[in-house]
């Protein structure tokens, strides 16, 4: 009996490191299951993608692929648009008749795989809420809320399968906890097999970009948790070559292009009408600098004032 209360007293004067240690863990295991479950399971389905006025709906079939995945995705309203990933690459291909235009993308993750694959680093950034269960297409699926620690990122509301922890909704909301992109699942089927190309491409596809050195220009410091994932040189219609690099924690990604200047500019601010999406234009030296994602304003300004010349 002694022993007994004993061993009750040191539980209610553990130290609040060991509670936090638990719920830090808990927290972990949650997101590796929602990231490895896209990644892992073989699925198809139809989900609605909503951001301000636009919606559309599009069909998707997924089924791993060794170490990663191959998955397929088709438009089912509006103009004919496909989308074709696995671990390495991502093709868009879009268009009617036989004027299909295809696009390497740098991305390759896409509703439900939002979540990147060490997605317990988030957790540095992000803290997680877990929620009730609730149904979504049909399905018992937990509700899981991603709260930003600062004002660099976005916050997520997630609902996973729960038995599968399959993503069957997500919503990207604001600091006010208001939506601004959403997904959601209206039908889901485990175990699919592969989609039917929706549109069938008139030519190869092209070239990936080459990587970039960023030669031209450096940055001085980054917003917490943010890395520079991605460098690359390509070609763009009206620019030409251009300069392409990406910053991200892991969840939100921020777009810079670099191009040269062919006059003096002003610096130009805009974002979208839902504020989701925020730009900030200026020059630096001979260089003409885009920064825009779907990121909060705070996110974009650092990155692009935190440019400068590299020394020659």
């Amino acid at each position: 009996m002694r022993r007994a209360l004993l061993a009750l007293v040191c539980c209610l004067h553990a130290p609040a490191w060991a509670a936090d240690s638990l719920i830090d863990a808990v927290s972990a295991d949650w997101l590796k299951r929602v990231a490895d479950a896209p990644r892992r399971l073989g699925y198809e389905g139809t989900f609605v993608f909503q951001q301000g006025d636009t919606m559309q709906t599009m069909r998707i079939a997924n089924r791993p692929d060794g170490s990663g995945k191959e998955s397929r995705l088709a438009s089912v309203d509006g103009a004919p648009r496909e989308v074709r990933c696995n671990r390495t690459e991502s093709i868009s291909i879009s268009g009617q008749g036989g004027q299909a235009k295809l696009e390497r993308r740098l991305n390759t993750r896409h509703f439900p795989d939002l979540l990147p694959a060490n997605a317990e680093r988030l957790l540095a950034w992000y803290s997680l809420k877990i929620g009730d269960i609730t149904r979504v297409a049909g399905l018992e699926c937990r509700q899981l809320e991603l709260i930003p620690k600062d004002r660099f990122r976005w916050g997520y509301v997630l609902c996973a399968e729960k038995d599968s922890s399959l993503p069957l909704k997500a919503t990207m909301v604001n600091e006010q906890g208001q939506p601004l992109m959403r997904y959601a699942f209206t039908e889901v089927r485990f175990g699919g097999g592969a989609l039917p190309p929706a549109v069938k491409p008139a030519a190869g596809v092209p070239d990936m970009p080459v990587s970039a050195t960023g030669d031209s220009l450096q940055i001085k410091q980054l917003p917490p948790g943010f890395v520079r994932e991605v460098a690359v040189r390509r070609k763009l219609p009206q620019h030409g070559e251009i300069e392409h690099w990406v910053f991200s924690d892991g969840l939100t990604h921020i777009s810079l292009f670099i191009e040269p200047a062919a006059k003096p500019l002003a610096p130009v601010k805009g974002e979208s009408k839902q504020g989701m999406v925020n730009m900030l234009v200026r020059q630096i030296g001979d260089r003409r600098v885009t920064v825009l994602g779907e990121a909060p304003w705070p996110a974009v300004e650092a990155i692009a004032m935190g440019l400068e010349a590299k020394p020659r």
